[in-house]
């Protein structure tokens, strides 16, 4: 009885690790490099946000509300709540250039 316990665990633990044995998924790795490559070929331009044009501005904009930029958490930084509010008075000039 022992015999037999000790052969089906080792069977059992062969057959678990079969898995960790196979070899890479090439179809999927190839077609994460192409991905990769087409992203890296794709325009710059593109990824950036573009700066609203005063035909397409809800006025008034909405109210600035910036995250945090300080402590141990901080969701950005000084820099990008800096380009925040940049962006968010071209916002409010244009709009006010609009409305008159």
């Amino acid at each position: 009885m022992k015999r037999l316990l000790v052969t089906l665990s080792g069977v059992f633990s062969l057959v678990a690790t079969l898995p960790a044995l196979a070899g890479p998924d090439w179809v999927l790795i190839d077609k994460a490099h192409k991905n990769r490559r087409q992203a890296a070929l794709a325009p710059a331009g593109q990824a950036s946000m573009p700066v609203p044009s005063a035909s397409r501005l809800d006025c008034p904009p909405p109210s600035l509300v910036l995250p945090l930029a300080h402590g141990p958490r901080a969701l950005t930084t000084p820099a990008m709540n800096q380009v925040r509010k940049a962006r968010h008075e071209a916002r409010v000039k244009a709009c006010q250039e609009a409305q008159r």
